[in-house]
């Protein structure tokens, strides 16, 4: 996707079928459309929705068939649909009236002519009221205060106010953008900038929100550069790519010759920088570099010789480094005597199979030293799903996202023989054709009565008194072959099984009053290379009574719906309110955390197991939780959970989660559950404990009521 103006808006990708439900396949035909669409829009932003995929006959001769705005038909020229690829453009925002809009499209396929109502949905939200600012509305901040964990130094905040007789505003939310987990809102308004995470360059953002005044959804709005944070450092690294080049030695055969590396990447701050020359080895005049943009290069009548090589350190200097950052032997020059030029440059045509790696090399006839390659006008579909390295191989890993379809590419080859003027291109055709193995879903629903099932994790509840058999869910799925399933414990249910061919699950053993997790893989055409597999979790929670420690006539039941929190780790949230049953009198009962915590990593390299276990996730967050106290930590603490444990220091905004004391909702605080840049995909289970007699419940009755599953699509 394109900007059209340096604005951060939020861009969310939301899968969108054909029909009206989402990611349900509900076409009776053989072929069904699907569109990867984006809500969330502001009037300055423009942008382009890749191509549909599909399942069936490929897709030709699209249109918008007709546009509806908020469920009534629209007449806009603001949407236009490429009526071979299907991409749909977006443009000319400024004036589009607020609302969904929701796009029909046609097409045909085989022959036939198909029509999919609601096809994608696009969210065009008006700005945000006057009367808002943020103060101050630029920050600066340095980069190595941001990434170090236990720096001391106080980070900047910049806070939301309104004009009090003007507006007001209920919900803060930064606009999602590739880098806005570096950053948080509050409720209360006060942007911050999440310290710990290496992965953030130094460089400018600009922060869009996204801001609700009012009480319903209709009152949302989009701040546009609301704030900008400059995060400050010297020169840290200096790349070249290559970081080796070639000069040919001038002769009478040869000639003039000259040489110009890449522009090199520079990490750090581009403010006052400035390159040059610190020492060559063996010293010469001849080689030079751009003061402004890095390039070392050598002009006509070098008088440079075959043999030699030369190493080049180079000095960068920035305004946060006026003495200069010196990089050794960043690059190193190779004279020859002899650059063979470019000959020969072809690609054969690939077919590829949707969704399966594929490499893509040079004929075996190419000729050519010192050679760039670089994509000319690469289709947006393919952009971020193939990469061209430098000796012009492309490839795409297993599990891209490439649409069925057919794509021209060009590649760009040139050296020191190149004609500037006459660059040497080779196109091919990359012809992606439908996987038979591919599918979407696998879908085992729950039996809490939520819907759409979809939107809630596979969750099951044994009810009170209920044997476990009495739960055995089958999935459904839109695999088109035959699929077989495996099932792997994470939490609970020693000797659980599955059916291979049906997917269905017969528990083993989850104690009373715990929760049992599991991963089940489902995968079609298994050992063929058009394997493809889809990993769902599913859970199960086995709830039973327990008596009160303090009135054992008390016999108490703790039911979250959904018992599955699914959280995203950057925002975090509130669950939903537990049903209890069995107190007597419940503004007596206490409920809280209190031990046997445990995270299961589902993808990405935190490590599972509890606080004391060495390199664990928990232990990282236990470390972090202690340091932001500024006590040492204790792994047996239940402190980083804990309502109770955080009331004599008020610091219940430092822990990672905690149980309201008068909803029992869980609370995750936002962004606190995050280590060395890589936020939690997986689950967190812990032993919660309750009481009766209004008291700490921390020797109170033991129960596993919820699970939380941390992914960042939520």
């Amino acid at each position: 996707m394109k900007w059209k103006q340096y604005l951060i808006i939020l861009w969310v990708s939301l899968f969108v079928t054909t029909a009206c439900e989402k990611t349900e396949v509900v076409d009776s035909t053989d072929f069904t459309l699907y569109y990867t669409g984006m809500t969330d829009i502001g009037p300055s932003m423009t942008g382009v929705i890749n191509p549909p995929s599909y399942i069936g006959a490929a897709p030709t001769d699209f249109k918008i068939a007709h546009v509806m705005l908020d469920d009534v038909t629209h007449s806009v020229n603001n949407f236009e649909i490429d009526s071979e690829t299907g991409s749909i453009s977006i443009k000319e925002t400024s004036d589009m009236p607020v609302g969904v809009y929701k796009l029909t499209i046609s097409c045909s396929s085989n022959g036939t002519r198909y029509e999919f109502k609601d096809a994608l949905a696009i969210n065009m939200m008006k700005p945000v009221p006057d009367g808002i600012t943020v103060t101050p509305n630029k920050l600066t901040v340095s980069w190595a205060d941001v990434v170090d964990a236990s720096s001391p130094i106080e980070l900047p905040t910049a806070q939301v106010t309104t004009d009090d007789d003007h507006v007001s505003i209920t919900k803060y939310e930064i606009a999602r953008s590739d880098f806005s987990k570096y950053f948080a809102i509050s409720s209360s308004g006060l942007i911050s900038i999440v310290r710990g995470d290496a992965s953030l360059s130094p460089g400018k953002y600009v922060l869009a929100l996204k801001l609700t005044t009012g009480a319903s959804k209709e009152d949302e709005g989009i701040f546009e550069n609301a704030i900008e944070i400059d995060v400050t450092s010297e020169p840290l690294a200096l790349t070249y790519t290559p970081a080796q080049g070639k000069l040919e030695e001038e002769s009478e055969l040869s000639g003039k010759t000259t040489f110009r590396s890449n522009t090199p990447a520079l990490k750090g701050s581009t403010e006052g920088v400035q390159y040059a020359i610190k020492n060559i080895l063996p010293a010469t005049d001849k080689i030079i570099i751009n003061p402004q943009t890095g390039v070392i290069s050598v002009a006509e009548n070098h008088g440079l010789t075959a043999g030699q090589k030369y190493t080049v350190t180079v000095n960068v200097k920035n305004a946060y480094a006026t003495e200069g950052v010196d990089f050794e032997d960043v690059f190193e020059l190779d004279v020859v005597e002899y650059i063979e030029p470019i000959a020969n440059f072809t690609y054969q045509n690939v077919d590829a199979i949707q969704a399966v790696a594929f490499d893509i090399s040079l004929d075996d006839d190419f000729k050519g030293d010192e050679v760039r390659f670089e994509f000319l006008d690469l289709p947006s579909p393919l952009q971020g799903n193939i990469t061209l390295d430098h000796v012009g191989n492309i490839s795409s890993p297993k599990g891209n996202t490439i649409p069925i379809g057919n794509y021209t590419i060009k590649v760009k080859a040139t050296n020191p023989k190149s004609e500037e003027a006459n660059p040497t291109i080779a196109s091919f055709t990359l012809t992606v054709r439908a996987n038979p193995n591919y599918f979407t879903y696998v879908r085992y629903g729950n039996n809490l009565g939520l819907s759409p099932a979809e939107n809630y994790a596979n969750q099951f509840r044994i009810a009170v008194g209920a044997p476990l058999s009495s739960v055995s869910p089958t999935p459904t799925t839109d695999a088109k072959v035959s699929v077989t399933y495996e099932i792997q414990g994470i939490h609970q249910g020693s000797g659980t099984t599955i059916d291979i061919n049906t997917g269905k699950i017969t528990l083993g053993n989850i104690a009373a009053r715990n929760c049992g997790v599991f991963m089940v893989t489902a995968t079609a055409g298994k050992g063929t290379p058009s394997e493809y597999s889809i990993q769902t979790p599913v859970f199960f929670h086995n709830s039973e009574a327990l008596a009160s420690p303090s009135n054992a006539s008390e016999m108490v039941v703790v039911e979250y719906s959904p018992f599955v929190f699914q959280v995203n780790p950057g925002a975090g949230g509130r669950s939903i309110q537990p049903n209890i049953n069995g107190a007597n009198n419940m503004s007596r009962f206490t409920l809280d955390y209190r031990r046997n915590f445990n995270y299961y990593n589902f993808f990405g390299t935190h490590g599972s197991g509890q606080p004391n276990g060495a390199n664990t996730f928990l232990q990282n967050l236990w470390n972090t939780y202690a340091q932001n106290r500024g006590i040492n930590p204790n792994y047996g603490s239940r402190d980083p959970l804990s309502y109770f444990g955080n009331v004599s220091s008020n610091t219940h905004h430092q822990t990672l989660a905690y149980i309201d004391p008068n909803t029992f909702q869980v609370i995750v605080n936002p962004n606190k559950w995050t280590y060395n840049g890589e936020a939690a995909n997986g689950v967190m289970v812990g032993q919660v404990t309750f009481e009766t007699n209004g008291n700490d419940p921390a020797s109170g009755g033991q129960i596993f009521p919820i699970v939380l599953w941390f992914d960042s699509k939520f």
